[in-house]
């Protein structure tokens, strides 16, 4: 059977968990096109502030915080994966989408975005305590030697989906108009999502070796912290990333205000910007997967992080739709390396036996960063404005990438060799 994506030296159940991992990523992508891209404008259509609305990033962050040490903690004492997956992001935040539509209905002013709020954090914690059981079972159905080739096709399918289904989105909302356009939306995301949940129930689950473990007597808070503190490797890679979400989130909230607020772009322009720059994705994705199976995701990780930091700097010249296609073109080609290579290169620095727990760790630091960089970049945004969010942010995203690009000359981020990297017949 053809298919777009690699399966060199994979066994039939890695397949066929492969074909299902794959088509619940084209669904999800397609519930993400309805609401994904829409969220502020929802907010502030409800009646929400600038202030808000980067309060509401930090209490999603803070909600989900803990998430992941819950989430490998489930999987360590089951031994079971997709279990926590359908009942977290397949399941849970799912139902908070429903939820979501249903606010104005209930709801208005104050109310109705507190609520919304409230709704969104506990989404966020669906999806964050399904992290770990995802990574740990997406390493077992996808082989080392093609994850970023696989990667990197699903991420540019899924990118072709949400380039057709984004301004189908922004036709519905602005065609129904008002709020109802927004739970319209919401409505479709959720019962689309509900779709991809059937496709995930049904990648085959071997058995986990964490759950061995686990019974063997490996486990406990305590017992993660001192695993994760005596491995200097990875207390160094979670600190670079610590320093690089900080300044990521310093002006992440803010873009689409930037957009809606301060240059009046209409919902359906943010959605045709949001397809145009998809393009770039389709393109990127693909040629970058290959990349990282050859050189390496450590490499690829170190060059999109040398050149991220220039984007948000780029949004302050902003005036038109076109400087903004521009500018989110290029931010797209250079986050590229960085996103097909940030689950390989997670698998690859995580051992198997423990590996909920490393994802934990990682993203429960990572979590932290994301509480705390948009409190203070609220407060810049209301003293000085976007411009100063923006160099903020690119400040604190370039001193993320040279501890990176430190980490991994030093020696830091060692990766297997290009004989066990890379898949038969393949050349390094």
């Amino acid at each position: 059977m053809t298919t777009l994506y690699p399966t060199d030296g994979s066994t039939s159940e890695q397949r066929r968990g492969m074909l299902m991992l794959w088509w619940d990523s084209i669904v999800s992508a397609l519930s993400g096109a309805f609401y994904t891209d829409f969220l502020v404008m929802y907010m502030l259509a409800l009646g929400a502030s600038a202030a808000s609305i980067g309060v509401r990033t930090s209490i999603n962050s803070a909600a989900s915080l803990a998430a992941p040490l819950i989430g490998a903690w489930l999987v360590e004492r089951s031994g079971r994966r997709k279990r926590w997956v359908l009942l977290g992001g397949g399941g849970l935040s799912r139902v908070m989408l429903l939820a979501m539509a249903a606010v104005p209905f209930l709801l208005s002013g104050n109310a109705a975005v507190g609520t919304f709020v409230a709704l969104a954090a506990i989404q966020a914690f669906g999806n964050t305590v399904s992290v770990p059981a995802a990574n740990s079972l997406l390493a077992d159905v996808v082989p080392v030697a093609i994850r970023g080739r696989y990667l990197g096709a699903q991420m540019m399918v899924t990118n072709v989906v949400r380039m057709a289904c984004v301004p189908l989105a922004g036709w519905l909302v602005k065609q129904v108009g008002g709020v109802e356009g927004y739970q319209v939306a919401w409505f479709v995301a959720a019962l689309t999502g509900f779709v991809a949940t059937g496709f995930y129930a049904a990648i085959p689950e071997p058995a986990s070796v964490e759950g061995r473990e686990a019974e063997a007597g490996a486990g406990g808070l305590r017992e993660s912290w001192r695993v994760f503190i005596a491995d200097r490797r990875f207390v160094l890679f979670c600190a670079t990333n610590f320093v690089w979400n900080f300044g990521v989130q310093l002006a992440g909230p803010f873009i689409t205000v930037r957009m809606a607020s301060d240059l009046g772009f209409g919902v359906d322009t943010i959605a045709l910007l949001a397809t145009v720059a998809t393009v770039v994705n389709v393109v990127a994705y693909r040629a970058v997967g290959g990349l990282v199976d050859r050189k390496g995701a450590a490499e690829m990780t170190a060059i999109s992080m040398l050149l991220v930091p220039l984007m948000p700097v780029l949004w302050i010249l902003v005036r038109t739709p076109l400087h903004a296609g521009l500018v989110q073109s290029y931010g797209n080609l250079a986050w590229s390396g960085f996103r097909v290579a940030a689950t390989p290169l997670l698998l690859m620095l995580t051992p198997a036996e423990q590996r909920s727990r490393y994802v934990a760790i990682f993203n429960t630091i990572n979590g932290l960063a994301t509480v705390l960089g948009p409190l203070p970049a609220s407060w810049i945004y209301a003293q000085w404005g976007f411009d100063a969010v923006a160099a903020a942010s690119g400040a604190g995203r370039m001193l993320g990438g040279v501890l990176f690009f430190w980490l991994l000359k030093s020696g830091g981020l060692e990766e297997p060799s290009a004989e066990k990297r890379v898949a038969p017949g393949m050349p390094a």
